[in-house]
């Protein structure tokens, strides 16, 4: 893999060696580096494995580096000549079903790539492994989407180091990667290079009262969401986060469905933020033009046809190439029109993520009532954290010894309640243990 770019953020590449005899990691950090068979990191210059320390400077939460690491799965191996692993570490806890984090093609397709996440102590460690073998002399980017990342605890990754976590381009990083033949030999690299890259949604939705994000889903909210275009620099051929053709944004590219009737909602506008300098460059605000109904699922779709500056396109016109589900609040966010909630929560999903389970309620549910003797497993200690994401709620319990939750019982009590207080019906689930 030929390393070729980092993002729109330009963030110094330290030289360091983290592999010893012992394995240590030194830094409180988020880094990057790519693990190939045989090949180099670049350019302008490669990193090589006589590290030069670069110069001390006040560590943010956020550093990045790149190193070649012998894959002893892969060397000498011929049908793994393309193989590349991609390695991350994030300082703190890293929720593993965190989304917003994609190996796409120029094309826009994502690539599969196995993760296998590990925690140690208070870092979280993911590798990304190809799921089939990379195609050769091959341009491939590495997206992490900041607003798409987020912590145990519920906070969003920063990654400009300004205190606000989940910025959308501010926090976002993307790399590109050239892949190589197990000689190091680049192929026929083009020099000049056609942007084929097409626009893409990140899929991660906002609500906004007044301009301003809220987790609660009144039932006047806007729905807002990102929608990006890559690009090459020319001057040194990285790859960039650009803006999409505006003219090519209209409301028939954008459905909002009621799930129960399939009814679909009038759209009063549609604006898109397309100046780089602001705060929430690449935001697409959809206003409807009157409010939803309260306590209701529905469902947002983007349909194909929006194309960046080059005509590049983000699907066909037909095309659904992004949907997501959410559920309104009982009331609009000044509370002058709202229903009696008199339905108690219900546990749509139960999940065995490892060292911890995660219940997916069906609305908002009270944060004061998750306490230790309403989500817990008996006779086991485990951190409780709590996120609230499209109308819902998500609570998870971590173990502390980092054991595996498969052969327990989780339970939720009835003192777990929503906003208006109704309570849920006791209820647990047990998950199986593994067989080896």
């Amino acid at each position: 893999m030929y390393f070729v770019a980092e993002k729109m953020r330009t963030f110094k590449l330290f030289d360091y060696n983290p592999f010893e005899k012992n394995f240590i990691f030194l830094f409180l950090c988020i880094f990057v580096f790519f693990v190939l068979d045989c090949a180099k990191i670049g350019p302008p210059v490669p990193l090589r494995k006589d590290y030069t320390e670069a110069e001390e400077k006040e560590i943010p939460s956020v550093l990045i580096y790149g190193t070649i690491v012998e894959n002893q799965d892969s060397v000498g191996v011929q049908k793994y000549d393309e193989a590349s692993w991609i390695n991350l570490q994030f300082m703190g806890e890293i929720d593993t079903t965190s989304r917003g984090i994609r190996v796409i093609d120029v094309a826009g397709n994502e690539v599969p790539f196995i993760r296998e996440w590990d925690v140690y102590e208070d870092r979280t460690f993911l590798v990304l492994k190809p799921g089939e073998r990379l195609d050769y002399n091959t341009v491939y980017v590495l997206n992490i989407y900041g607003t798409e990342v987020y912590k145990l605890d519920g906070g969003y990754v920063d990654f400009d180091v300004d205190g606000v976590g989940g910025e959308a381009v501010d926090d976002d990083f993307v790399f590109s990667f050239v892949t190589l033949k197990s000689d190091n030999s680049k192929g026929e690299w083009p020099v000049i290079i056609e942007d084929k890259f097409p626009p893409f949604v990140v899929s991660s939705l906002k609500f906004l009262i007044n301009e301003k994000s809220t987790d609660y889903l009144w039932t006047d909210v806007n729905i807002a969401l990102e929608i990006y275009d890559h690009t090459w620099q020319t001057a040194d051929t990285s790859v960039i986060v650009g803006k999409v053709d505006a003219a090519t944004l209209s409301k028939d590219d954008f459905k909002i469905v009621e799930e129960k009737s399939g009814k679909e909602i009038t759209l009063r506008s549609i604006t898109y933020i397309d100046d780089l300098t602001d705060a929430d460059f690449g935001r697409v605000i959809i206003d409807p033009t009157d409010n939803l109904k309260p306590q209701s699922w529905y469902i947002l779709r983007v349909l194909g046809g929006i194309s960046d500056m080059s005509g590049n396109k983000l699907g066909k016109d037909d095309s659904v190439v992004f949907e997501e589900k959410f559920r309104t609040f009982t009331c609009n966010h000044d509370s002058t029109e709202c229903i009696l909630d008199t339905i108690p929560p219900v546990i749509l999903n139960w999940k065995n993520l490892g060292p911890s389970f995660e219940v997916a309620f069906s609305e908002l549910i009270d944060i004061a009532s998750v306490t230790d003797s309403s989500v817990y497993i008996p006779e086991v200690e485990g951190d409780l954290s709590i996120r609230n994401e499209y109308g819902q709620t998500f609570v998870r319990f971590a173990t502390l010894k980092r054991g595996s939750v498969s052969g327990y019982t989780g339970f939720v009590t009835e003192e777990v309640r929503d906003l208006a207080g109704n309570k849920i019906k006791e209820v647990s689930y047990y998950f199986e243990r593994k067989i080896d």
